[in-house]
């Protein structure tokens, strides 16, 4: 990321000033990274969930803690082979709880990003209740955002390169 060691900043030979930009971006994204409820610029605060018995990663996730009162409730996950988050009902309910079926990981985009390509893919039962609410959400709350949109073009080929 930076090439030259920090106590040897840059100069700007022009001027005679350090430049310290490459350790004040360092810096911040190690600030960003270990910071509670980590949220991207665009308002997504990205989840982990793994199994709270085994351990095993179950899904990649995002929520919009900024957003309107029903986005702040909803969790979008990601579906690999559809490469799409889509608004999950009991997902959204679990991660609402105290006793969790799966536990939340806050990460970074970088972190989701790499994630994204571990994801196992969820069961069709699991898809089946997706696609019909009992809790929080109603059809109509169901919605999706694609990968690209989410994560970024490389993420969405990676993706694509793993069918």
């Amino acid at each position: 990321m930076w090439s030259v060691p920090y106590d040897e900043p840059r100069d700007d030979h022009d001027r005679g000033i350090p430049d310290y930009r490459g350790l004040a971006s360092h810096i911040g994204h190690r600030l960003a990274a270990n910071g509670p409820n980590i949220i991207a610029p665009n308002g997504r605060a990205f989840w982990k969930l793994t199994d709270a018995d085994s351990g095993a990663l179950a899904w990649l996730a995002f929520t919009r803690p900024n957003g309107s009162a029903l986005a702040r409730r909803k969790v979008w996950t990601l579906i690999p082979r559809l490469q799409v988050f889509i608004a999950n009902w009991f997902v959204s309910v679990d991660h609402q709880l105290t006793e969790v079926r799966w536990v939340h990981t806050n990460i970074d985009i970088y972190e989701a990003r790499e994630t994204a390509l571990l994801v196992p893919e969820p069961s069709a039962d699991d898809l089946k209740r997706i696609t019909r609410p009992e809790a929080v959400l109603t059809l109509d709350d169901i919605d999706r955002h694609k990968v690209t949109t989410v994560l970024g073009k490389g993420t969405d080929h990676a993706l694509k390169g793993r069918r």
